[in-house]
């Protein structure tokens, strides 16, 4: 039997769904809060009393996916052998943005390998690090691209002439903001409250956060360009708001990284190197004020919304991962 176990329920429903409708058993063994944590509400979330529902869930033939840093805490009681090591454990959703946390978590993980673990990575970053510093066997380690339907679709607009950029994890706001203040184009960031983001010196610049996704991509949808300003260390970042770029076929100027890569290729024209605010501009305002290279721009996100679809269902993939 397949058991899921996650960190917070409702998330990646595509799998989840998937591998219940083909008789997975899904449990939530942290809080039932939703949306971007923090590190600190991460680490807590580690100690939910919720583990308890692991207790007599599964037996030795089973096999298990676990998804977010609940994996941790699980893994040692897998190690101590309080809990039954399944036939196979598939660790998936454990994202870091900074390198004393990745530090940390390598050793952690390296310490706590069992046989039979694996992980499925996001991105080739994920997948490389899992192999050079926890010692994964490279056949052990599963890239998947992430996708998901997401909720609140917005239908097609027209382009109003802002740049959009929004999303949590990995930002480098303040670089897109000096970026955009010699820009005539009105700028719009939709971040999460986590988000440390100096105050705007441009009035046509609006700062907001937490909203629904309905208005979230509403705002995307009417965007001309989107921008997305990301740091350069990290894992699976951006993913989630490249998915609506990719819905809705918007041109995109984005920090390159190796997450963002995997679904445009590396040939990709709107990428720019991290940390470089002349480049953010310099591309930023070439896409809104030639037509050819919006278009451009546009053409390569369509391309690769076609390649993504040829993938098929996530849930088949994962399922595959697991049962391999």
């Amino acid at each position: 039997m397949i058991h899921v176990l996650q960190s917070q329920s409702g998330g990646y429903r595509d799998i989840t769904e998937y591998l219940r409708e083909r008789g997975a058993r899904v449990t939530v063994i942290g809080p039932q809060a939703q949306g971007m944590r923090g590190k600190l509400a991460i680490l807590l979330a580690m100690l939910s009393p919720s583990l308890l529902r692991c207790f007599g869930l599964w037996r030795r033939q089973d096999r298990l996916l676990v998804v977010g840093w609940q994996a941790l805490p699980l893994l040692a009681l897998v190690k101590a052998r309080i809990l039954p090591r399944p036939e196979r454990l598939l660790v998936m959703g454990c994202f870091v943005h900074g390198q004393r946390a990745r530090r940390m978590a390598d050793r952690l993980l390296r310490a706590l390998r069992v046989p039979g673990l694996g992980f499925i990575a996001f991105s080739p970053g994920e997948a490389r690090n899992l192999v050079e510093r926890v010692g994964m066997a490279p056949q052990d380690v599963y890239c998947h691209l992430w996708r998901q339907e997401l909720d609140g679709r917005a239908a097609p607009q027209d382009a109003d002439g802002s740049i959009f950029a929004g999303g949590f994890s990995n930002r480098d706001y303040d670089l897109l903001l000096d970026a955009a203040e010699a820009l005539a184009a009105p700028l719009v960031i939709v971040a999460s409250r986590n988000n440390r983001i100096r105050p705007p010196a441009s009035g046509s610049t609006r700062i907001l956060r937490d909203l629904p996704e309905a208005e979230f991509e509403g705002l995307l949808a009417r965007s001309s360009v989107v921008a997305m300003p990301l740091r350069g260390l990290g894992e699976a970042c951006g993913q989630s708001v490249l998915l609506r770029v990719l819905r809705h076929g918007k041109p995109l100027v984005a920090t390159r990284h190796e997450a963002i890569e995997a679904y445009l290729g590396e040939d990709y024209p709107g990428f720019v190197p991290h940390d470089d605010v002349q480049a953010m501009r310099q591309a930023l305002a070439c896409a809104l004020e030639q037509p050819a290279r919006r278009a451009e721009l546009a053409q390569r996100v369509r391309t690769a919304a076609g390649r993504l679809e040829g993938h098929g269902e996530p849930g088949v993939e994962i399922e595959r991962f697991l049962l391999g």
